[in-house]
C-alpha cells in the first residue's frame, strides 16, 4: 500500500495545471472536483460515447475528445484522471506516462499486482507522478485516528476491525460502460471487498498496522455475478493485534460503514467514515475529549451505502493549496513516504512536449 505524497504548491504559479478526465461514470466527480480546486483548470474530458461526452464537456467548457490516444496529444494538459472501468487502469496510465502526462488514477490502480507494477514502473520510467484514489486518508478525522494510535495514547491496541454493510442492485452490476463490467475478473477484479470495500481495507491498514497473516472466506448470494457480495476475513496486524474485515453488497437497503478499534487505553468508533460515534481514551480530559470529537465530526453527509455516485469525503478546507493524492509510486505503511523531487510546472510542460515531439 502507499503513503500520501504531496506535490508542488500552485497557490503562487501564474498558469494552473491543465487536467483532462478519461471516463466519465466516476470521472464526473472528477470533472467536479479539478473545476473547484484552486489552481487547477479542467482543459478536456475523453469518452467513447460521443453524445455523453460533448453533454459533459458543454457543462464543464472544456474540449469534448473521443480518443484517449488524440487527447494525450493536447499540450494544455499535465494531469490525466483516469476513470475507467478498474481492468484499463494500468493499460491508460501508461500511455499517459509515456506522454509526459503525470496521473490521478480511480482505485484500484488495477485489477492484479502485475499490472499495477507495471504502471508505477512507467511512472518511475518517465519520471511523472502517480496517484491513486484514497481520499479517506485525507479527511482530518482519518489522520487523528492514524496519529492517535500511532503516538501510542491508546497503547496496545488489541482489536480492529472494518464492517461495510452496502447494497447495491443487480441493475448496477448489469449497467455502467462497458456493460456489465462491474463484478467481473478481468474489468473489475472482484465484489464487494474489491471494489466497495477497498478504501476501508486501505484505511485499516495505513491507520492500524499493515497485515501479517489473513484467513477469508467469500460467497455470491443477492447478485448474478462472477465475483463477491459478501467477502470476510480474519486478519492478524504486525503490531500482534487481531481484526475483521466485512464488506458486502447484499445488505439490502444499505447500512453503514463502520470502524472500531479498541486498545490498552481506550476505543474509538466512527461510522460512514467521517462520524465519530465514540472517542473514549483514559485520563483526566476523557469526557471532554469524546464530547469533542463527538461534536467536531458529527458526520450526516450522504454515503454511497445503495447509491454508487453518492461520494464525496472532501474533510475540509485546506489553507494551503497544494496538489496533494495518495500516491501510488511512494512509500509503505510503515515506513515514512520518500517525497521525490518535485518539478517545476513549466519544466513538467516542456518535457511532455519534448517527449511528444521526439515519441
Amino acid at each position: 500500500m502507499a503513503e500520501i505524497a504531496t506535490g508542488t504548491s500552485v497557490e503562487d504559479d501564474e498558469q494552473p495545471l491543465g487536467f483532462g478526465v478519461v471516463g466519465l461514470g466516476m470521472g464526473k466527480h472528477h470533472c467536479r472536483s479539478v473545476t473547484a480546486a484552486k489552481g487547477a483548470r479542467l482543459v478536456a474530458i475523453c469518452d467513447v460515447r460521443r453524445e455523453l461526452a460533448d453533454k459533459v464537456a458543454a457543462e464543464y467548457g472544456c474540449k469534448a475528445y473521443y480518443d484517449f490516444d488524440e487527447m494525450l496529444l493536447d499540450p494544455e494538459i499535465d494531469v490525466v484522471n483516469i476513470a475507467l472501468p478498474t481492468g484499463m487502469h494500468a493499460d491508460a496510465g501508461i500511455k499517459a506516462a509515456q506522454a509526459g502526462k503525470h496521473i490521478i488514477c480511480e482505485k484500484p490502480l488495477d485489477v492484479n499486482l502485475h499490472k499495477a507494477d507495471a504502471l508505477i514502473a512507467a511512472a518511475h520510467e518517465h519520471h511523472v507522478k502517480l496517484g491513486g484514489i484514497f481520499q479517506r486518508r485525507l479527511h482530518p478525522v482519518s489522520k487523528k485516528i492514524r496519529e492517535t494510535i500511532r503516538s501510542g495514547r491508546l497503547g496496545r491496541i488489541y482489536y480492529a476491525d472494518i464492517h461495510l454493510y452496502w447494497w447495491r442492485a443487480q441493475s448496477y452490476y448489469d449497467g455502467g460502460w462497458p456493460a456489465g463490467w462491474h463484478g467481473t475478473w478481468a474489468l473489475d477484479g472482484g465484489g464487494s471487498v474489491m471494489n466497495q470495500g477497498v478504501h476501508s481495507v486501505d484505511f485499516i491498514q495505513w491507520a492500524v498496522s499493515p497485515v501479517k497473516r489473513i484467513m477469508a472466506r467469500t460467497g455470491t448470494f443477492a447478485h448474478n455475478i462472477e465475483c463477491e457480495d459478501v467477502g470476510m476475513a480474519l486478519v492478524e496486524f504486525e503490531n500482534g493485534a487481531i481484526g475483521n474485515i466485512v464488506c458486502t453488497t447484499a445488505a439490502y437497503p444499505g447500512y453503514s460503514n463502520d470502524f472500531h478499534v479498541f486498545g490498552e487505553h481506550g476505543s474509538i468508533i466512527v461510522r460512514n467514515d467521517s462520524e465519530v460515534v465514540s472517542w473514549r481514551i483514559k485520563g483526566p480530559n476523557e469526557q471532554a475529549e469524546d464530547e469533542e470529537m463527538r461534536r467536531t465530526y458529527p458526520g450526516g453527509r450522504g454515503t454511497p451505502s445503495s447509491d454508487p455516485m453518492a461520494v464525496g469525503l472532501t474533510g475540509t478546507p485546506r489553507k494551503s493549496r497544494t496538489w496533494s493524492t495518495p500516491s501510488a509510486t511512494t512509500g509503505s505503511p510503515s515506513s515514512p513516504a520518500k517525497r521525490p523531487a518535485t518539478p517545476s510546472k513549466s519544466s513538467w510542460r516542456s518535457r511532455s512536449r519534448r517527449r511528444l515531439a521526439s515519441g
